[in-house]
C-alpha cells in the first residue's frame, strides 16, 4: 500500500465551504469536457482564430492572396504544434484533474494519463464524483459549538 494514499484527505474530512467549492469545480469541469468532445477542442479553436486573423491582415497589407494563404497556414501549424491548451477531451481532463485536490475514495483520482479510457466511463466518473460531493454534502457534520 502506497504511504501517500493514507495521507490523503476523504470526502468525509472535507468541510461545508470545500465540499460546495469541489461540486462546483467539478460541474465546470463537466460542462468543460463535454462542450471539447462534442465541439472543437480549445486549441484547434485557437489556431483556427489566429490563421483568420493573418490571413485577413497578410491580405489587408500584401493584397497577395497566395503569401497570405501560406503564412496563415503556418501559422496555424505553429499554433497546432506549441499551444499550451488541451488538444482534445482527454488532455483536458487529465489537465483539469490534476489540478484538483486527490481524494481516497475520488473515482476522478483512478484517472491516469492513459487516453484510451472511453468518454461513457470519463461521464460516468464525473457523475460519481458529484453524487459522493451531495452524499457528503448530506451527511456533512454541524461544526464544533463550544
Amino acid at each position: 500500500m502506497d504511504m501517500s494514499s493514507l495521507l490523503l484527505r476523504d470526502f468525509s474530512d472535507l468541510t461545508r465551504p470545500e465540499l460546495i467549492a469541489r461540486r462546483k469545480k467539478v460541474e465546470i469541469l463537466r460542462a468543460r469536457i463535454l462542450h471539447t468532445h462534442e465541439h472543437i477542442s480549445p486549441r484547434k479553436q485557437q489556431s483556427f482564430v489566429i490563421a483568420i486573423v493573418v490571413l485577413i491582415v497578410g491580405y489587408a497589407l500584401t493584397h497577395f492572396l497566395l503569401l497570405t494563404g501560406v503564412a496563415a497556414l503556418g501559422a496555424q501549424i505553429i499554433v497546432l504544434r506549441y499551444s499550451t491548451l488541451p488538444l482534445n477531451w482527454h488532455m483536458q481532463l487529465a489537465g483539469e484533474i490534476q489540478k484538483l485536490e486527490p481524494l481516497r475514495q475520488s473515482p476522478l483520482r483512478q484517472w491516469g494519463c492513459t487516453s484510451d479510457s472511453s468518454w461513457e466511463y470519463a461521464q460516468y466518473c464525473l457523475d460519481k464524483e458529484i453524487t459522493l460531493i451531495h452524499l457528503s454534502l448530506g451527511s456533512a457534520p454541524a461544526p464544533f459549538d463550544a
